[in-house]
C-alpha cells in the first residue's frame, strides 16, 4: 500500500539539515567493509514451548526457551546483512520503514527511570517528531541492555520488558491488534483531558541508540518491502502493565526471495534508528494480512565474538498526526 508522505519532516529535513558527526575510532577485524555473513534466527514452528515436567513455565523461563540460539523454535538461516555506515541517508522512514537520525545524548544514569524521563524522553520526542512530522509523541516502554546475550538469559526477567541481553530473533515488536490496543489503554487518559488527541492517526514508533560504540551484537533493521504477508507468524510475549501481547516473528522466505537487512557498523551513541513498528495511515489487519512494520534483529558479526557486551538503549513511542 503507497504510504502517505511526512511533509512535515521532508521540509524540515531540506532546511534543517543535521550533519552526522564524524568520529574515528578503532574497529574490530571484519572481514569484509561492506558485509556481513552472518546467521539470523527465524521462528520454526514448533508445538508451544510453556510445558514443563513440574508445572508451567515462568514469564521468564519461557524467555530463557525461547530466546537461546539453540531452541527448537529457532530456524538458522544465512543472511547478508549491508553495512550502511556512511550511507545513512539513503534510508528513510516512508521507503524504507526506516531511518538514522542525530541523537546526542549526555544522560549519565541510564538505570534511572527518572532520569530516562527528565533528559532523554524530551530528547526523543524532537527526533520523533523531526522524523515522522508527528505532532504529539508519548513515551509508554523503554528498556536498557547492557549484557551478553548468555548473561541476560541468567537473570530473571519477570515483570520487566525483556532480558537484559540482546534478543537475537527476528521479530516486528507488536502486531497492528497489539498496537491499538496498547494504544487506547495508555491514551485513553490523555485523549479524556486533550480534545486534540481525538481520532487523529497515531503510530508505534521505536528509537534505538548504543550509549557506547557498537562493537558487538549490532542491531539490523529488514527493508519493509522486501517482507511479504506470508513470512508473518503472531506470536504472544509478556509486557509490563499489559500482560500478554502479541508480536510478529518472521520465518524465513522459502520462495527464493530474500530479507534485505541492513545495519550500522560501529554505530555510535549519537546514531538513532528510527523505525514504524506501527502506522494507522499504513499499516493494518486487511484481509487477514498483518502490518509490515519494520523487521529487526540483533546478530553475531563475524570478528567481534570477542568484544565487550553491547549497550543500548531503546523507547517505544505513540506517535500522534
Amino acid at each position: 500500500m503507497e504510504s502517505r508522505a511526512w511533509p512535515i519532516a521532508r521540509l524540515y529535513q531540506k532546511t534543517h539539515p543535521v550533519p552526522f558527526l564524524t568520529v574515528e575510532e578503532p574497529q574490530p577485524a571484519y572481514p569484509s567493509p561492506e558485509w556481513s555473513q552472518t546467521t539470523l534466527n527465524y521462528f520454526r514452528d514448533v508445538p508451544p514451548l510453556n510445558a514443563a515436567a513440574d508445572g508451567p513455565l515462568s514469564e521468564h523461563e519461557q524467555r530463557v526457551q525461547r530466546r537461546t540460539d539453540d531452541s527448537l523454535a529457532v530456524e538458522k538461516v544465512a543472511v547478508r546483512t549491508r553495512n550502511i555506515q556512511g550511507h545513512e541517508a539513503d534510508y528513510n522512514l516512508e521507503t524504507h520503514g526506516f531511518t538514522i537520525g542525530h541523537l546526542k545524548c549526555h544522560l549519565q544514569d541510564w538505570n534511572s527511570d527518572d532520569e530516562l524521563r527528565r533528559v532523554y524522553f524530551p530528547e526523543v520526542t524532537e527526533l520523533l517528531k523531526r522524523e515522522t512530522g508527528a505532532k504529539y509523541v508519548f513515551q509508554y516502554e523503554w528498556h536498557v541492555r547492557s549484557t551478553t546475550l548468555e548473561d541476560g538469559l541468567k537473570l530473571d526477567s519477570s515483570g520487566a520488558v525483556d532480558i537484559k541481553g540482546p534478543v537475537r530473533r527476528v521479530h516486528i515488536d507488536e502486531s497492528p491488534a497489539a498496537a491499538i490496543t496498547e494504544y487506547n489503554y495508555y491514551m485513553k487518559p490523555q485523549a479524556e483531558h486533550n480534545k486534540h488527541l481525538k481520532d487523529r492517526p497515531f503510530g508505534v514508533y521505536n528509537v534505538w541508540k548504543p550509549l557506547k560504540t557498537v562493537r558487538r551484537d549490532p542491531l539490523c533493521l529488514c527493508d519493509c518491502r522486501s517482507v511479504a504477508g506470508e513470512d508473518l507468524h503472531a506470536t504472544k510475549v509478556c509486557v509490563p502493565n499489559m500482560g500478554e501481547i502479541e508480536n510478529i516473528s518472521l520465518k524465513a522466505p522459502k520462495d527464493g526471495r530474500e530479507h534485505r537487512f541492513v545495519y550500522v557498523r560501529g554505530q555510535r551513541p549519537d546514531q538513532a534508528l528510527v523505525f514504524r513498528i506501527f502506522d494507522s495511515r499504513i499499516d493494518g489487519v486487511v484481509d487477514g494480512k498483518f502490518s509490515h512494520g519494520v523487521a529487526h534483529s540483533s546478530f553475531v558479526d563475524p570478528g567481534t565474538e570477542r568484544e565487550a557486551a553491547r549497550e543500548s538503549v531503546e523507547v517505544r513511542n505513540f506517535c500522534v498526526f
